[in-house]
C-alpha cells in the first residue's frame, strides 16, 4: 500500500485546521485494496462503502459515489463544515478524473471518468439504520 504524502506527518488522514484534505485516487485504490468486494462494509443511495487501510493501521471509511444525481456542491459544503462528537468527520476527498477509451454509438473514443470519494473516520459495529432497526 503506498503511503499517503499529502497528509504532511504520513501517519494519518489528517485535516489541516479541520478542514478535509484532499487525496489522490491511487490512495483511494491502494487503502482500500482496489476497491476488493471483501472490502465492502455496506452501500447507500450515492455509492459504495469500502473499509480502507493504511500501511499504520489506521482505518477509514471510503465512500466512492456513483450516483452524483442530487449531490451537489452544497451538500458537499455542509459536510465539509458539520463538526460535531456524534457524527462521524469527514477526513478527505478524491475528486480525479482519468481519460479512458469507451465505446460510443459503435466507435471507440477518449472519455473521461471521474473518481469521487469521500473519506470519514471509520467507525465500527454496524451503522446508525441498523442500530435503530435492531439488525
Amino acid at each position: 500500500m503506498a503511503e499517503d504524502k499529502s497528509s504532511g506527518t504520513g501517519n494519518k488522514v489528517d485535516n489541516i485546521h479541520g478542514q478535509p484534505r484532499k487525496l489522490p485516487y491511487q490512495f483511494i485504490k491502494d487503502i482500500t485494496n482496489d476497491f476488493d468486494e471483501a472490502q465492502i462494509v455496506g452501500r447507500g443511495a450515492y455509492g459504495t462503502v469500502y473499509k480502507g487501510t493504511r500501511e499504520n493501521g489506521e482505518e477509514i471509511a471510503v465512500k466512492v459515489l456513483q450516483n452524483m444525481t442530487g449531490f451537489d456542491n452544497k451538500e458537499f459544503e455542509n459536510l465539509r463544515r458539520l463538526k460535531h462528537q456524534n457524527v462521524v468527520e469527514l477526513l478527505g476527498f478524491c475528486n480525479e478524473s482519468e481519460k479512458v477509451v469507451a465505446e460510443y454509438n459503435g466507435k471507440q473514443v477518449i472519455a473521461e471518468k471521474m473518481h469521487t470519494a469521500l473519506c470519514f473516520e471509520y467507525v465500527c459495529n454496524g451503522s446508525l439504520a441498523e442500530y435503530i432497526s435492531g439488525n
